[in-house]
């Protein structure tokens, strides 16, 4: 397989660099953390103090900006979940930005289970929930959840969800999204079950049976897990602990999730009917 190239402009290196340490609201990274990173990325450097932290990390992405070889590995390492085991929230918000920073050359980071790649934003399904545009809602809910009553419910938390986004209430949004698609699964398994397998009513466990039945994609699963990650904030405790503030990108990206895995329920059930 040929690996993709990556080249990135001088502003989309220095934003990068920005990134790395952690000067715009995301994670702090001292000197030696910094060197870590790059370390277990598989670059060869030492840390210097001259210039300090910003400086010396720009500059080293500035004169590898147009080396895929070395600049591919920090990409990945950056992305990696491994580098968040206990900050699950930040990993999601510095994969956002991330994928903002490399729209500009047309690239993102997706998953194969739970190791990030590289993919072209033109690949099928790699784009999908961080495309700009929002996705379309091509599904009924009524023919994906199996009450009429329910049905009428989380529909109107879907458009409820897209009034607090509109009108500058992305924490409402979040939680709202994040409560529709749980909901959403939990009746698709009510009505789908699965033989030897418990009905369950974990958000974990519903977005991992979906994948596993093919209910919804790869690339869904893997971002509906970010999504349960932020409905968590609808406990102010962990919010505060997390120091979470998710903004209209956050917003753009769970809408994305949650209607995508609309669509590809819908597309199940329609399949099953027409058999």
């Amino acid at each position: 397989m040929t690996e993709l190239q990556v080249v990135l402009d001088e502003n989309v290196a220095d934003s990068l660099a920005s990134l790395i340490c952690g000067d715009d609201g995301f994670r702090y990274r001292s000197g030696a953390e910094i060197e870590a990173l790059f370390r277990k990325a598989g670059w060869k450097l030492r840390f210097g103090l001259d210039g300090g932290r910003f400086a010396w990390t720009r500059d080293r992405i500035r004169e590898a900006r147009t080396k895929p070889e070395i600049m591919r590995p920090l990409l990945l390492r950056l992305a990696d979940r491994r580098e968040y085991i206990d900050e699950p929230d930040l990993h999601d918000a510095v994969l956002a930005e991330l994928n903002r920073l490399l729209a500009f050359e047309n690239l993102t980071i997706a998953f194969e289970g739970t190791r990030p790649i590289l993919a072209e934003l033109g690949t099928p399904g790699s784009d999908r929930m961080t495309s700009e545009i929002p996705v379309e809602l091509t599904a009924n809910l009524a023919d994906i959840v199996g009450d009429e009553a329910f049905a009428d419910q989380l529909r109107g938390r879907l458009e409820q969800a897209h009034a607090c986004w509109l009108n500058g209430a992305p924490t409402a949004a979040v939680i709202m999204l994040g409560s529709l698609l749980e909901g959403v699964l939990y009746d698709y398994l009510l009505h789908h079950p699965i033989p030897g397998t418990r009905p369950t009513d974990r958000f974990e466990a519903l977005i991992d049976l979906a994948r596993e039945q093919t209910w919804i994609s790869s690339d869904v699963a893997d971002y509906a897990h970010v999504l349960r990650n932020h409905r968590n904030i609808v406990h102010p405790r962990r919010q505060l602990r997390d120091d979470y503030r998710p903004g209209p990108d956050t917003v753009r990206i769970a809408w994305n999730v949650v209607v995508a895995a609309l669509n590809d329920l819908a597309a199940v059930s329609s399949r099953a009917v027409t058999a």
